[in-house]
């Protein structure tokens, strides 16, 4: 298979070709949560830029549990007119919304009462995130039923579907890691019982959407064999695509960066390419392995080999959207990635690269959101000082409004 050949899927959309433009954070929802004109701006680039599918940045199922300030929130106080404007403003290709409960993963200057799986160890970086408390089966059933609706919702104002994330640390990924998760409960211990929150979501969604709608999940590369495991299961749930990546906050693999703060490195650009591969030979569903892409010759291995079914690429499109096009067309060989460079020590390094790197490419999102183009001169400092302090800041002064419109459990 070749990158510009249409990808089929089982609900019976087809994408135009096999570039995915993945989810990346650019928060630039207004302050109460809505999509803005900015988002009209952003994902009207990102269509228009060529891949064949785009996924959002993640839109929170939970007023009070954001990713980061500023995120997109879908619940009973949403303005439905401006998420029919974002989604046919993203109408030049499948577009679908990423949705997601960060979980401990949200600063204490978000919520300084987060949750998950169990109560457990806080996120730990610079004491910024508040230990977390176990979630009760109660709340649990009353999550899952908040994806669901979110999911009604942005199919009903014209998105193509939607993607359930269940990676990178958030809140679903830390009830399928053993490490996380201690429930001894239906909710804990083996495999399927700490995949049974996903599970849940998945089937009521496809029993819930229409027939035609994208139903995606994306999934850790924590642990090939509970991988390869975990996808049978989704597939036979009702999924049409499965999307492969990896890290978390404390272990930043999804910018590049092991927990030290050192560049990943390895036999291929992507560093969840074994693990792509495990689940593809398990699997009948498209598989997407994100992340790490540069070459087109590493696409092409991919591709004709069978690691994957498509390759989703963000950081690039991040800094120039147009990018996709021209490599699904063949009129570049190479993603180019400007991005900065962070010196100093090694805890230097680990606690504030992962900032650095989505802070510096978040805010070419906002630059492009806003008309404008990349800012390729953007000090490393900068970029990780937004990410972060500029963060914290917003969330302190915007969360008293934003916690008396939230459903309290």
């Amino acid at each position: 298979m070749s990158l510009s050949e249409p990808l089929p899927l089982p609900c019976g959309a087809v994408l135009p070709n096999r570039l995915v433009r993945a989810a990346m954070t650019e928060s630039i929802a207004d302050r109460h949560g809505d999509a803005s004109p900015r988002h009209e701006r952003l994902y009207r680039a990102a269509a228009e830029g060529g891949p064949g599918l785009v996924i959002t940045g993640n839109v929170m199922v939970d007023r009070a549990h954001l990713e980061r300030a500023r995120n997109v929130v879908v619940d009973s106080w949403t303005d439905d007119a401006a998420l029919r404007r974002w989604a046919q403003a993203a109408s030049a290709v499948p577009t679908i919304v990423q949705l997601s409960h960060p979980g401990r993963q949200t600063t204490r200057f978000v919520n300084p009462h987060p949750v998950g799986p169990s109560t457990g160890p806080a996120v730990a970086l610079g004491g910024a995130y508040a230990r977390p408390r176990g979630l009760s089966v109660v709340e649990i059933a009353d999550l899952q039923d908040r994806f669901v609706e979110v999911a009604e919702r942005v199919v009903d104002a014209g998105f193509a579907g939607v993607q359930v994330h269940a990676a990178h640390g958030y809140l679903l990924s830390s009830f399928l890691d053993p490490g996380t998760n201690r429930r001894t409960d239906l909710y804990g211990g083996s495999l399927l019982n700490r995949a049974r929150f996903l599970l849940g979501i998945v089937t009521a969604m496809r029993r819930t959407l229409p027939a035609s709608a994208i139903l995606a999940v994306k999934l850790d590369a924590r642990d090939d064999d509970e991988l390869a495991e975990l996808g049978p299961w989704l597939e036979d749930a009702g999924v049409d695509l499965l999307e492969v990546s990896g890290g978390n906050y404390e272990k930043p693999a999804m910018v590049g960066l092991d927990a030290s703060g050192a560049d990943l490195a390895g036999e291929h650009e992507s560093p969840f390419w074994n693990s792509a591969a495990a689940l593809s030979v398990e699997v009948d569903v498209p598989v997407v392995l994100t992340g790490g892409f540069r070459s087109r010759a590493e696409v092409d291995e991919a591709l004709e080999t069978g690691v994957c079914d498509a390759v989703g690429v963000g950081r690039p499109l991040a800094v120039r959207p147009e990018l996709a096009g021209r490599f699904v067309r063949g009129e570049i060989d190479t993603l180019d990635r400007p991005a900065p460079r962070l010196g100093g020590p090694a805890p230097v390094r680990a606690l504030l690269g992962a900032a650095v790197g989505a802070g510096w490419h978040r805010i070419q999102l906002v630059r492009t959101s806003r008309g404008r183009g990349p800012a390729l001169r953007l000090p490393a400092l900068a970029a990780g000082l937004d990410y972060s302090v500029g963060d914290w800041v917003r969330s302190l002064v915007e969360r008293p409004a934003r916690m008396r419109r939230a459903r309290r459990f």
